[in-house]
């Protein structure tokens, strides 16, 4: 897929001390770019949240209909 990388959106990060280091030897030990490895460490947290949400809310669904409380679920 080709793409004008001028069009996308950017963003700056500030890392700290160190962090660019291991960011580039792991993206190097994975064969491919910084950025690929940074934008994929977004994405896994990202999408976790949503999978951890559902996950929370399927559970308080099943304790409601069992009858336990919010408390203490």
């Amino acid at each position: 897929m080709a793409f004008d990388s001028h069009s996308l959106d950017k963003f700056v990060v500030r890392l700290p001390d160190g962090m660019r280091d291991q960011v580039a030897a792991a993206a190097d030990a994975d064969d491919r770019s910084m950025n690929s490895l940074i934008v994929t460490a977004i994405r896994n947290e990202l999408e976790g949240r949503s999978r951890a949400n559902a996950l929370l809310a399927a559970l308080a669904l099943a304790a409601e209909a069992k009858g336990v409380s919010h408390d203490a679920a």
